[in-house]
């Protein structure tokens, strides 16, 4: 047991008193200095400088929590320091029959989680202390932020690990001052007795070729206000409005081509008659309301090596598959599909890979479905909180699968804007 500044102080007063009745005869000097030392020496008799220490509350993945920390001690004032390796935290101390500790924490990651308590526990009069040290183990839940964090992280670490992507070459054209002399090409220059550069096609103008998902799992919707084609929509009419290249837009479904559109740079139809005849198409599509929403828990199917079987899946000739198979015989380009990889993931695949095999660049905009359907309060359930987890886990899978295949996968929230997309795009390209 240590003593404090108050009790040494005190210590030092008694023997002050001491001394100066011993000098001055003085008995009741004497007599007080006398008392204080049997004062001290009962208090740090009686003193338990003992505390109980209890937490409570839960904690959860990449989101602020609050647990308390209930000190039990009679007679007792801590006064304790917490920290963890596992997260960021805050506390405040609230004075009242037991002292309490409010602590903020935001975990790093799901698993075990480890609060490590350091201080001193002080008796009531402050004379005397006592160390204290102790750890808790709690257990961090998963959530939708820490899947949105743990995707994002995937993203730059995959960015990292590629590297800066060579551009693609095109066919050729005449030399001109500035350009790279190690793109001419030789051969075909001897031939024709001209100077001919290989083009760079990401220099060059390129088809724009936009696929929309409308199929049955892009029509399920469990918030009204959160409808995932009003989304993909309004990301389309942006695409649009910034794109000065050749376009085409297909709207598609789980079987079949819906609708197509030719906007050309010269001539065709004006941009505002495409916005129109696109809401106008998109009015006749019936979305389909759902009471709750539950993800998606199916997992990896046993007959395909690195493929995902999801409900709604369809082997034969998809919607996606037929757009495929009609942009391979078109202008290569660049083409953008904008879906939620619920459904028809195994035709999606293989539409990467003949459009890549083509020398197209594919580029998905990936609308991620919980974020449209649940809201913090729904993750209070277990249940839901464990299918959610499964979910993330499946579709982590599809991704990586399809940037395995050449395809730039964007993953899209509902929350994020349109600014926030294309930093996204621009951190894979």
């Amino acid at each position: 047991m240590d003593t404090t500044t108050y009790s040494k102080t005190l210590l030092r007063f008694g023997i002050i008193c001491c001394a100066c009745g011993y000098i001055l005869n003085n008995f009741f000097g004497t007599l007080l200095g006398i008392f204080i030392f049997l004062y001290l020496y009962f208090i740090q008799d009686i003193a338990y400088l003992k505390i109980e220490g209890k937490l409570e509350g839960t904690l959860k993945e990449r989101q602020c929590s609050k647990i308390v920390f209930k000190a039990h001690g009679g007679n007792t004032i801590p006064a304790l320091d917490f920290s963890s390796p596992h997260g960021t935290l805050s506390y405040l101390l609230l004075k009242g029959d037991n002292w309490r500790y409010i602590i903020n924490v935001i975990p790093f990651k799901k698993g075990e989680f480890i609060l490590d308590v350091k201080g001193k526990v002080y008796d009531i009069r402050e004379l005397f202390s006592e160390d204290y040290s102790n750890s808790f183990k709690l257990q961090v839940e998963p959530s939708v932020e820490g899947l949105k964090y743990h995707i994002e992280k995937e993203n730059q670490l995959t960015l990292l690990s590629k590297g800066t992507p060579d551009p693609e070459i095109g066919e050729l054209k005449l030399y001109e001052v500035g350009d790279d002399p190690r793109r001419i090409d030789w051969k075909r220059s001897l031939k024709v007795n001209k100077l001919l550069v290989r083009k760079l096609q990401h220099l060059e103008d390129r088809s724009i070729y936009l696929l929309l998902d409308v199929g049955s799992s892009m029509r399920r919707f469990a918030k009204r206000d959160r409808n995932k084609l009003d989304y993909a929509l309004s990301l389309l009419l942006s695409i649009l409005a910034g794109i000065k290249e050749d376009l085409h837009i297909i709207l598609y479904e789980d079987y079949r081509i819906r609708k197509k559109y030719l906007f050309r740079k010269v001539g065709g139809y004006p941009k505002k008659d495409i916005f129109k005849k696109i809401l106008e198409d998109l009015e006749d599509i019936k979305t389909v309301p759902l009471e709750k929403y539950i993800p998606n828990t199916r997992g990896v199917c046993k007959g395909y090596k690195n493929q995902i079987d999801l409900p709604s899946i369809v082997r034969g000739n998809s919607g996606i598959l037929q757009c495929a198979k009609l942009l391979s015989k078109m202008k290569i380009g660049t083409v953008i599909v904008i879906t939620d990889l619920e459904s028809n993931i195994l035709p999606l695949f293989k539409s990467v890979d003949i459009l890549s095999k083509k020398g197209f660049k594919v580029v998905i905009y990936a609308l991620y479905t919980p974020s449209f359907n649940l809201d913090e309060k729904d993750l209070l359930e277990e249940d839901i909180l464990l299918k959610l987890y499964k979910h993330y886990k499946n579709r982590e899978k599809i991704i990586k699968n399809l940037r395995r295949r050449g395809a730039i996968v964007v993953d899209v929230s509902y929350r994020d804007s349109i600014k926030d997309i294309l930093n996204k795009v621009n951190r894979q390209t």
